[in-house]
C-alpha cells in the first residue's frame, strides 16, 4: 500500500468518529449515532473501498446546506442564518439584546388580548348595541387564545421558530387592520377570536429563551421575557382605556397595526434561524405527547396545580375588584379603575430580580415564597379591600409580586425537565393557567354577586391555601409523586456542571443503566425514564 492511502484512512475514520449524536427525547436517551471504529491494520482496506468511503463522506457534507430563505422566498439576513456545522450556542450566543427582543415581542403581541377590555362601552355605543351583546368579545378573545395554546404553541418543538414567529405576528398585524375597519359586531367578534388564537408569540419566545440561555442564567433570561409579557398585559388595558376615552376605539387597533408592523421588521433582522428539534413526531403525535407528559412528570403536574389555583385568584380578584371599586365607599369610574392596573408594572419590573434569585437558590424556594406572598396579600384584601384604598393597593402590588415569583420559579423547573419538549411543557403549564383564569373569574364573580366581598375574599384565601398544600405534599428533591425524599435543602442550589442550554436541571426518576449520568443538580442527563 502507498503512504498516501495509509494517511488518508485514519482521517476518514476520525471524521466518522466525531459525528455528533442525533438522539432525541422520543428516541430515548441511549439512542446514539453508530461510530465507525478504525481497523487495527489500515493496509487491509482495498483502495476502492477507501475511495468509496471518502466519496460518501463528501456527499454527506455537501448535503448539509445553510438555509438562506424563509418560506422558500424571503431572504434570511446572513448573520441570522444557521450553519449546521457549528454549535448552536456558540453561533447564536445568547445576549441581553436578544433577550430584550424576545421581551418586546411578547409585549407587543400579548397586548392584543387586552385592548378590548376597557373599550367595551365605547364599542357598544358606536354600534348601538347592549353591553351584554358586546361583552362576548373578551370571552371570544380569551377562547381563541386557549385554542392557540393547545394547537399552535406546541409547534415550537416541531418547526423552525423564526418562521413561526414571523408568520404569527404578520397575520395578527393584518387582522388588526380588519379590527380597526370592522363594520359590525359580528365581524369584530370573528376577527377577535382569530387574533386571540394567533397571539401565542410570547409562548413561543419563553421556551425559546430557555433553549438559548445557558443553564446558570436560564431563570434570569426567562424572567426578562416574562416581564415583557406582564408589561404588555398592563399596557394593553391602559392604552385601550386612554384611546377609547379621548379618541376612538378604532385608533387603538390602528396603534396595534403600527406596533406589530414595526415589531415584525425588528424580528426579521433579529431572530436567529435556529433549526427545528427533530423530535420525530407528527403534529398529532406532538399533541398526544402533551397528554402523556401529565403522566410522566410529577414536577409538571405540581406546577400546573399551583398555577391553576393562583391564576384563578388572580383573574377572579381583578374582576370582583372592579365591582368593589365601583361601589361604596369608592365610587370610581371605569377609567379610574383602569389606572389601578399600572400597579402591575411593579411586578414586571421585579420579575428579572426574581429570576436572579431562582438562579442562585432552589426554584422550590421561589414557589413557596411566591405563594406565601400571595396568601398574605389576599388576607389583606379580605380584611380591608372594601374599607380602605391602601389595602387595595397593597394587595394588588403584593399579589402581582408573588405571582411573578411563582411563575418564574415554576417555569424554570418545567424547562429543566426535557430540552426537546420545552414548548409542549410550557403549553401544558399554560393550559392550567387558562383553566384557572376562566374558572376563577366565573366562581369569584358569582360569589361576589350573590354574597358580597367577604365570602369572595375568603374563597380566594382558600384557593391560595390549596396551592400551598400542593407544594407541601411534594418536596423539592422528590422524584416521585408525593413525599420529601432527598431532604428539604432549598437555600443553596447544587453546583451545575453542565451550563449548556440543553442541561436538565430537574431531578427525574430513572432506571439505572451503565450509561446513566447525573448533572450538577442530580438531574439525570442520560438513562431511561420510568413513566
Amino acid at each position: 500500500m502507498s503512504g498516501r492511502q495509509q494517511l488518508s484512512i485514519p482521517k476518514v475514520n476520525q471524521s466518522r468518529i466525531n459525528t455528533p449524536s442525533t438522539s432525541t427525547a422520543e428516541d430515548g436517551p441511549e439512542s446514539t449515532t453508530p461510530t465507525l471504529n478504525p481497523p487495527s491494520d489500515p493496509a487491509t482496506i482495498p483502495d476502492d473501498k477507501v475511495e468509496d468511503q471518502q466519496q460518501q463522506q463528501r456527499q454527506e457534507d455537501t448535503q448539509i446546506q445553510i438555509r438562506k430563505r424563509d418560506f422558500g422566498f424571503i431572504p434570511i439576513p446572513k448573520n441570522r442564518r444557521h450553519d449546521p456545522h457549528k454549535k448552536l450556542d456558540e453561533e447564536f450566543g445568547f445576549t441581553w439584546k436578544m433577550n430584550l427582543v424576545f421581551a418586546f415581542a411578547a409585549t407587543v403581541s400579548v397586548m392584543n388580548l387586552y385592548y378590548i377590555q376597557p373599550m367595551l362601552v365605547a364599542i357598544a355605543t358606536d354600534f348601538s348595541v347592549s353591553h351584554s351583546r358586546i361583552s362576548s368579545i373578551p370571552t371570544l378573545v380569551q377562547g381563541g387564545y386557549g385554542v392557540g395554546i393547545i394547537f399552535i404553541s406546541p409547534l415550537g418543538d416541531l418547526v423552525r421558530r423564526r418562521q413561526l414567529v414571523l408568520l404569527l405576528i404578520t397575520l395578527t398585524t393584518i387582522l388588526s387592520i380588519g379590527l380597526a375597519l370592522a363594520p359590525s359586531v359580528a365581524v369584530l367578534e370573528g376577527i377577535s377570536f382569530i387574533v386571540g388564537m394567533l397571539t401565542v408569540t410570547p409562548q413561543i419566545c419563553i421556551p425559546w429563551t430557555a433553549d438559548l440561555a445557558p443553564a446558570n442564567k436560564r431563570a434570569t433570561a426567562m424572567s426578562i421575557t416574562l416581564s415583557g409579557l406582564i408589561f404588555g398585559l398592563v399596557m394593553g388595558r391602559v392604552l385601550g382605556g386612554i384611546l377609547s376615552n379621548f379618541a376612538s376605539w378604532r385608533d387603538t387597533y390602528w396603534l396595534a397595526v403600527g406596533l406589530q408592523g414595526c415589531m415584525a421588521v425588528i424580528l426579521y433582522f433579529s431572530l436567529p434561524d435556529t433549526p427545528d428539534k427533530k423530535i420525530g413526531l407528527s403534529y398529532f403525535g406532538v399533541l398526544w405527547s402533551m397528554a402523556k407528559f401529565f403522566t410522566m412528570y410529577p414536577t409538571l403536574v405540581q406546577a400546573c396545580l399551583v398555577s391553576l389555583f393562583s391564576s384563578a385568584v388572580f383573574a377572579g380578584f381583578w374582576t370582583s375588584l372592579t365591582f368593589v371599586l365601583n361601589n361604596s365607599p369608592y365610587h370610581y369610574n371605569s377609567f379610574e379603575i383602569g389606572l389601578f392596573g399600572l400597579l402591575g408594572l411593579i411586578g414586571a419590573i421585579l420579575a428579572p430580580q426574581w429570576g436572579r434569585l431562582v438562579d442562585r437558590t432552589h426554584p422550590y424556594l421561589g414557589q413557596i415564597t411566591g405563594i406565601s406572598i400571595n396568601l398574605i396579600s389576599m388576607i389583606v384584601a379580605l380584611v380591608g379591600a372594601d374599607k380602605n384604598i391602601a389595602a387595595v393597593c397593597i394587595s394588588i402590588i403584593g399579589y402581582d409580586m408573588g405571582q411573578q415569583l411563582t411563575q418564574v420559579s415554576s417555569s424554570y423547573r418545567i424547562a429543566g425537565l426535557d430540552p426537546k419538549a420545552r414548548a409542549r411543557l410550557n403549553g401544558c403549564s399554560l393550559l392550567a393557567v387558562f383553566a384557572g383564569q376562566t374558572s376563577g373569574t366565573a366562581i369569584l364573580t358569582h360569589i361576589y354577586n350573590t354574597h358580597g366581598w367577604n365570602p369572595t375574599g375568603g374563597t380566594a384565601v382558600a384557593f391560595i391555601g390549596a396551592a400551598l398544600v400542593v407544594l407541601f405534599v411534594r418536596g423539592p428533591h422528590e422524584v416521585g409523586w408525593v413525599g420529601w425524599h432527598g431532604g428539604g435543602q432549598i437555600l443553596r442550589k447544587e453546583k451545575i456542571t453542565d451550563l449548556s442550554p440543553e442541561a436538565i436541571t430537574e431531578k427525574l426518576r430513572v432506571k439505572k443503566t451503565k450509561e446513566t449520568e447525573t448533572n450538577g443538580e442530580g438531574g439525570t442527563v442520560r438513562g431511561e425514564q420510568q413513566v
